[in-house]
């Protein structure tokens, strides 16, 4: 930095960054869903992550069914924890003396047969995650690109386009679970976004006269 332009203090600090360990998060937020007996799924960033595709986040999100948020949250309160109801339906929970940051999502406004699910598929599969140690059922794929789909946040059209790249995705499988869930129209996104990316399942052709339009 040129002398003109240095701060007249000299450096000083812009941002502070803070690391988040999602480890205490992810094992009480476990054992506080076990001791209700309520199923989940680990989504979102660190589901990201389990299967590939690196992405920061500051929270952990899980996949919970629909009446379980609360009990839970319940189990994980303390006299410091801020608690409160996300607006997709579910609580979030954070609390700085423990580290917590945790999202338990259930989509009860919409959506909910999504995640209820998913949260069924990631346990009769056992499929795992392994995060800072704890094993916990991991979402399929195809439903986490589904998840995307329904956010409108452009970070999450973002990972769905990288969802789409990966070849072990089964494409046919994600798309029936769109429209089952999402309709005709967002299952033909989901075949535009999937065509932008170069899937071969959805590989553009031309139309003649007498075609059946898809």
């Amino acid at each position: 930095m040129s002398e003109e332009r240095r701060p007249p203090n000299g450096p000083h600090v812009v941002g502070e960054v803070e690391a988040f360990d999602p480890g205490p998060s992810v094992s009480l937020a476990a054992a506080a869903l076990q001791g209700i007996s309520a199923p989940f799924a680990l989504i979102g960033g660190l589901a990201l992550d389990a299967w590939g595709i690196p992405r920061a986040t500051k929270d952990v999100d899980l996949a919970v069914p629909v009446g379980s948020a609360e009990p839970a949250a319940e189990r994980l309160r303390s006299a410091t924890t801020e608690v409160r109801p996300l607006r997709i339906g579910g609580v979030g929970l954070r609390e700085r003396d423990r580290g917590l940051r945790i999202d338990l999502v259930d989509r009860r406004v919409h959506f909910s047969g999504l995640f209820q699910e998913a949260i069924a598929e990631a346990a009769s599969s056992g499929r795992r995650a392994r995060v800072a140690g704890i094993e916990v059922p991991l979402v399929s794929l195809e439903h986490l690109l589904v998840m995307k789909m329904v956010s409108g946040e452009p970070k999450d059209e973002v990972d769905a386009r990288r969802i789409l790249q990966l070849e072990t995705l089964d494409y046919a499988r994600a798309r029936g679970i769109a429209e089952r869930h999402l309709g005709a129209a967002s299952a033909n996104r989901l075949d535009a976004l999937a065509r932008e990316v170069g899937r071969p399942e959805v590989a553009r052709r031309l139309y003649r006269n007498g075609d059946d339009h898809e």
